[in-house]
């Protein structure tokens, strides 16, 4: 990858049914973290990064958020939306996105995660779209008798220290049983076009959901490397797709 990424894709489709019922009327994306949405606080976050070209994949019960960030003038960005209601499982609004990415580089970013970095220094997001690797994610490094419930697991991982070096990511370390620190996928990737073919060779899920991981995973077996970029001590994350999380970073974000 030798030129600046300037296109993401922004997962918003899901249906938000631990939050229910107040999500039947408002996408979890869509409630409020201090004075703006989640989905603002990412908006920003890609700004931030320098992506200038945005694609939201949502469902058709999410008309709120295209009423709300209009065509992106507002913030000197260009939006784009795709409608998508067949898809299942966080790898359909990849394939999605195939032909608006232009087989360009792209930033994917899950619309219900909240990240901020430290401050008075680069984002997570610009450390890792600064990168030079096609396939780059990143990573929490957790304790493996300490992952928090529906973290995506990458692999192995040394023990976590005081910075943020980048880890080349082989077959090698996908192994992570008998491991005592693993990688934990955390909701911003780096991709290129190779993850569409990755995708559509990926079978999905017994419930027929197609997962990114299993497919980047499948893709790491064959040889290749992604880079895995792990989050500092002081940067903060917040998957909002629960309550209790969503209360913590509300917390987190009170002006």
């Amino acid at each position: 990858m030798s030129h600046a990424i300037t296109r993401a894709v922004v997962a918003a489709g899901g249906a938000g049914t631990k939050m229910a019922p107040i999500t039947r009327i408002i996408p979890k994306e869509m409630l409020p973290a201090g004075r703006m949405p989640i989905l603002e606080h990412i908006v920003h976050e890609l700004r931030t990064a320098g992506i200038t070209d945005v694609l939201f994949v949502i469902s058709s019960h999410k008309p709120q958020i295209p009423a709300y960030f209009g065509s992106g003038t507002e913030y000197g960005m260009d939006f784009s939306y795709r409608v998508q209601d067949d898809g299942a499982g966080p790898g359909a609004p990849v394939l999605a996105a195939e032909t608006w990415t232009a087989a360009q580089p792209f930033v994917l970013a899950f619309g219900d995660n909240l990240i901020r970095g430290g401050a008075d220094r680069e984002t997570p997001l610009q450390r890792l779209v600064a990168g030079t690797s096609d396939c780059s994610v990143l990573t929490r490094v957790f304790p493996a008798d300490g992952i928090p419930a529906h973290e995506t697991l990458l692999g192995a991982a040394a023990p976590p220290g005081p910075g943020s070096a980048d880890v080349a990511f082989g077959r090698d370390l996908l192994d992570h049983v008998g491991a005592q620190w693993v990688h934990a996928c955390a909701a911003r990737w780096v991709l290129g076009p190779f993850a569409f073919d990755a995708l559509r060779a990926c079978p999905p899920r017994p419930g027929g959901e197609l997962y990114l991981i299993d497919a980047i995973r499948r893709w790491i077996a064959a040889g290749n490397e992604l880079t895995a970029l792990p989050l500092r001590p002081d940067d903060l994350r917040f998957n909002c797709d629960n309550w209790e999380t969503y209360h913590d970073a509300v917390a987190a974000l009170r002006p």
